[in-house]
C-alpha cells in the first residue's frame, strides 16, 4: 500500500511538473510574439490623415496596453482641432491632455491648431510610446511626454495651463475610482473662475459613464457641445462622438448646478 501511494504521489508531481513547465513555455512564447509585433509596429508607423495638409505619423501598440491604440474619440478630437473645430483657443496656449495614449490629441493641437506647448500625459507604461510619437512628428520643441497618475500630483515644473484636453477619458466602469480621480486631476487643472478651457471627446458607452459624465463632472462647468463625426458618416451613430467645450463653475453655482440632477 505504501509504495502505490509513493508511486501515485511521484506521477502527481510528474504530471504538475509537466503542467508548470507547458505554461512556462507558453508564457515564453506568447512573450516572444509580443516582442516581435512591438519591434515590427515600432519600426513600422502608420500615417493618421486629420484632414491636414498632411498626416500624424503614429506608432501603435494595441497588444501591448490598452492605451496603446487609437480610439474613436482620440481619432476625431485630432481631426476636429487639426480642422480648426477649436477656433483660436489653442493658438499660443499651454496645454495638458490627460490619459493621451498615443498623443494624436496633443500632436494635432501643436502641429496644426498652434499651440506654443503640449504636455501629453499618461500612465508611465505609456510614456515611451508617447516620446515615440512625439519625435516621429519632429515636435521635440513643443511637445513632451510626462508620468500622470489621475487623482496624483501633477508633474513637476508643469503648469499653469491655458487649455485641457482629453478624449476617451470617461468610459464605463463599474467601479468610478478612476473617474472620480479624473475628475480631481480637472480640478486641480481648472480653476474655478474659467480661465482655462477644458475640450473634452466623449463616446456614450453606457449608463456607468453617462451617468458620471452628466451627474458627477459636467455640473462643474459651463459647456457647449456639438457632435463631431467621420467625414461622410454623419448617419453611422458608432462613428461619431460629443466635443464638449468646458468652463469650469464658481464652487457656488457649481453646487447648484449637481443639486438639479
Amino acid at each position: 500500500c505504501a509504495m502505490e501511494v509513493a508511486a501515485l504521489s511521484g506521477a502527481a508531481v510528474s504530471s504538475s511538473g509537466s503542467y508548470a513547465e507547458g505554461n512556462s513555455i507558453l508564457r515564453g512564447l506568447y512573450q516572444e510574439k509580443l516582442a516581435r509585433d512591438r519591434e515590427r509596429r515600432w519600426n513600422s508607423p502608420e500615417d493618421l490623415d486629420v484632414g491636414a495638409p498632411s498626416p500624424l505619423r503614429l506608432c501603435s501598440l494595441p497588444s501591448q496596453h490598452l492605451g496603446a491604440h487609437l480610439w474613436t474619440s482620440g481619432r476625431l478630437l485630432a481631426r476636429h482641432l487639426a480642422r480648426g473645430g477649436a477656433g483660436s483657443a489653442l493658438r499660443g496656449a499651454r496645454c495638458m491632455e490627460l490619459g493621451a495614449g498615443l498623443g494624436a490629441v496633443g500632436l494635432a493641437a501643436a502641429m496644426f491648431a498652434g499651440a506654443a506647448e503640449v504636455v501629453m500625459t499618461d500612465k508611465a507604461e505609456m510614456i515611451p510610446l508617447l516620446q515615440h510619437n512625439i519625435k516621429l512628428n519632429s515636435l521635440d520643441a513643443v511637445c513632451s511626454a510626462k508620468e500622470l497618475n489621475w487623482g496624483g500630483s501633477l508633474p513637476d515644473g508643469c503648469g499653469p495651463f491655458d487649455v485641457v484636453l482629453a478624449a476617451d477619458v470617461v468610459y464605463p466602469t463599474k467601479d468610478p475610482t478612476s473617474l472620480r480621480a479624473l475628475r480631481d486631476t480637472l480640478f486641480q487643472l481648472c480653476p474655478a473662475d474659467g480661465s482655462v478651457t477644458f475640450i473634452l471627446a466623449y463616446l456614450s458607452r453606457a449608463k456607468e459613464d453617462q451617468d458620471f459624465l452628466h451627474n458627477d463632472l459636467l455640473p462643474h462647468f459651463d459647456f457647449t457641445v456639438e457632435e463631431c463625426h467621420a467625414q461622410g458618416s454623419k448617419d453611422t451613430e458608432q462613428l461619431g462622438c460629443q466635443v464638449f467645450t468646458c468652463h469650469r463653475r464658481g464652487t457656488a453655482c457649481a453646487s447648484i448646478g449637481a443639486n438639479k440632477k
